[in-house]
């Protein structure tokens, strides 16, 4: 039996909804052309978080999703218009989310590093 959408959606997919009208109008993602990489590229900067490193997301006063670190690209962010860190999290098994979703994506700023002992 399929799992029920749930009811309190993860920040990730709240974004999701609240930008689902862009599909629609384009014009209002101000997305670089094909063309325009970074001045500097691909000498950028350092990613803050390496493969393995245990991650949550920033919490806004709500239950969060953590996991692992199992790979990254560096892309062009719509929401801070510039080019950033994206990361693939394998959600542990015990993160609110991992009944309906294994893995997830996070932009660099959106992550944060997993404290353990905060959850006991």
């Amino acid at each position: 039996m399929a799992q029920p959408f749930p009811h309190r959606r993860s920040r990730q997919l709240q974004v999701i909804h609240q930008a689902s009208w862009y599909a629609f109008n384009p014009g209002h993602l101000h997305l670089p052309s094909a063309t325009d990489l970074p001045v500097a590229f691909p000498n950028v900067e350092t990613p803050h978080f390496h493969y393995g490193d245990r991650l949550c997301w920033v919490s806004h006063g709500n239950a969060t999703d953590w996991g692992l670190v199992i790979g990254r690209f560096y892309s062009y962010a719509p929401h801070s218009r510039r080019w950033r860190w994206c990361y693939l999290i394998w959600l542990d098994c015990s993160s609110p989310s991992a009944a309906w979703v294994k893995a997830d994506i996070a932009w660099e700023d959106e992550l944060e590093p997993f404290d353990q002992e905060a959850t006991r």
